[in-house]
């Protein structure tokens, strides 16, 4: 298959464009004036016609172009030449001089139904459907009954999402000449998109039989196979297929997928690598190799493959995904926040964004963006039980901050109380005890000297009053660290939490709160053995706590404990069933 010429850039690269398109046009006025002012040669032109046919049958093309030019010298307005040329143009890549001659061919006879399937044709060749499927039902509509222009219409219709109408198609195709591969080749796929594809396989059979070294049928039947699970034969038919066209760039990306599926991770890796050597401008061909290496726990390469695509395609949501999830798997999950949020900005549409970046807020312990984000995956994709289950596991774990914030918040509000009374108390211990109020002396008819009334002595303050404001102080402090620290924690300030936690832990050494809380940020700055120690910690001090078992099996998987990381999620399952957390 011959790769199009890549498009030309700049003023000069348009003129030539310009000047070429003139003489085009040009050339299309010359054969129109040629037609009304020169008499054909009927006998001249039909010896350079068959000149044209046979060097076209013996593969000459350009022997042929010459021929058919020839040929229109004589006869300028003979439409079955100009379609003959325009075929060969379109053949050797000349796509405008196919055009040109193809609606030449139009202009001069416009009730020629076989130049508007050859037109019809060449827009199938450059991807416009639409203006194919137009053509071909003009051509139909001009009582054109061959089996090429319905096959061409089938696979316009196909091209269009319109599977059923080309099924049609393709069987009167059929019945105009059962001989011929391609209307067999068109009504397989046209079944493998309806889902029959036991019944595709059949006629793909068909095909081969009738071309046995067709090797786009391999590829389709090759299809077919995999969608039934059936690899085995899958990649025998894309071995045959590439026997027969070692070029065949679409065989060889789907017989690396297939063989993914056989197990042969080699195998795949190999053809991938072919591939991308042959075309390394494919995003797609990076991204299934990249998939392939983060499932092989080669996530450097699967990384380096992902970025490749992100930089072929830049708008492709699909690759920031990916390299997203790589960027997780290294730790580096702001990073991975980032690329998911450019996906979902690229395509809003897509769940797989909104589930991936959901993904990320739960690895950042941001339970409740989290939680939006897998909401609206789930509403975008409804039946998609996993969805759900990651948007449960969120819900749940919203729920457990929240009980975890009130526990806070009533131990907070108990410490306040409990400093107010204190205070309280030590003003009462310390105010000066009020003198009682003397009688003044009766009245005597001689002065007598008045007594000095004894005083009452002052209490002392208990010794004991000091030290309980100062286990207060302790706890307010404490208190103060512990917020302070799950701050930094939310904004991904793992580091400068620990310094927090660890005061609130100098201060109050007995709260599994705390140590819960470091650990995370000794987990999220892979420092394994120090983080298990803390939920370690957490857990002793209270058995019940669902979520520092939780974050335990987290550390433990990462560390390389996989036994005590099932265990430890095993028990905070069983936690959450019993609705505790405490």
């Amino acid at each position: 298959m011959q790769h199009p010429v890549a498009a030309r850039h700049g003023a000069e690269g348009r003129s030539v464009a310009l000047l070429r398109h003139a003489a085009i046009v040009m050339l299309a006025a010359v054969f129109s004036l040629q037609a009304a002012d020169v008499k054909p040669d009927k006998k001249k032109f039909q010896a350079a016609y068959d000149r044209g046919a046979r060097a076209d049958e013996a593969g000459r093309r350009d022997d042929a172009i010459a021929a058919y030019s020839e040929a229109l010298q004589y006869d300028p307005a003979n439409v079955a030449a100009l379609r003959a040329r325009g075929a060969d143009y379109l053949a050797a890549g000349d796509r405008e001089k196919a055009l040109a001659d193809f609606e030449e061919a139009i202009r001069t006879q416009p009730g020629d139904g076989l130049s508007y399937a050859a037109r019809g044709a060449y827009y199938a060749a450059v991807n416009q459907p639409v203006r194919a499927l137009r053509d071909y039902e003009t051509a139909i509509n001009l009582k054109v009954e061959r089996t090429e222009v319905y096959t061409g219409r089938g696979n316009a219709l196909l091209a269009t999402s319109q599977p059923q109408a080309a099924l049609d198609d393709f069987t009167k195709a059929i019945k105009l000449r059962i001989d011929n591969p391609e209307p067999y080749r068109g009504r397989g796929m046209a079944l493998s998109a309806l889902g029959r594809y036991r019944d595709a396989i059949e006629d793909f059979d068909s095909c081969l039989s009738r071309k046995p070294d067709y090797e786009q049928a391999f590829v389709e039947r090759a299809l077919a196979y995999s969608a039934l699970g059936d690899y085995r034969r899958a990649e025998e038919d894309l071995s045959a297929a590439l026997a027969r066209n070692a070029d065949d760039l679409r065989a060889l990306r789907v017989r690396g997928a297939v063989r993914e599926r056989l197990g042969d991770d080699q195998g795949a890796l190999a053809d991938y690598a072919e591939a991308i050597r042959r075309d390394p401008s494919d995003a797609r061909l990076f991204l299934v190799r990249g998939a392939l290496y983060a499932r092989l726990n080669r996530n450097q390469e699967a990384l380096q493959d992902r970025e490749q695509a992100v930089r072929l395609d830049p708008r492709n949501p699909e690759a920031y995904v990916a390299r997203g999830g790589s960027y997780h798997v290294l730790g580096e999950h702001e990073k991975g926040l980032a690329d998911r949020t450019i996906a979902v900005t690229l395509d809003p549409d897509s769940g797989v964004a909104w589930e991936a970046r959901g993904n990320a807020y739960f690895l950042l312990e941001r339970f409740q963006e989290a939680l939006a984000d897998l909401e609206k995956a789930r509403q975008l994709e409804p039946d998609n039980k996993e969805v759900a289950a990651l948007a449960d596991q969120a819900r749940a774990k919203v729920e457990a901050a929240d009980r975890e914030r009130k526990a806070a918040e009533e131990e907070a509000a108990r410490q306040a109380a409990a400093r107010q009374a204190a205070a309280k108390q030590t003003m009462a211990q310390t105010e000066p005890l009020p003198v009682a109020p003397q009688p003044a002396a009766p009245p005597v008819a001689r002065p007598a000297p008045q007594s000095t009334p004894a005083r009452t002595p002052a209490r002392t303050v208990p010794a004991a009053a000091p030290l309980a404001t100062a286990q207060l102080s302790k706890a307010s402090e404490a208190a103060d660290h512990h917020s302070r620290g799950r701050q930094l924690i939310q904004q991904g300030k793992f580091q400068e939490a620990l310094q927090e936690l660890t005061l609130a832990l100098e201060a109050s050494p007995e709260a599994p709160l705390v140590y819960n809380a470091r650990g995370f940020a000794f987990l999220q700055l892979r420092r394994y053995k120090e983080a298990i120690a803390d939920f370690d910690q957490a857990i002793k001090l209270n058995p019940s706590y669902q979520n520092a078992y939780t974050n335990r099996a987290a550390a433990r998987r990462a560390a390389g404990d996989a036994k005590g990381a099932a265990e430890d999620r095993a028990k905070a399952s069983a936690l959450f069933d019993k609705g505790t957390n405490r």
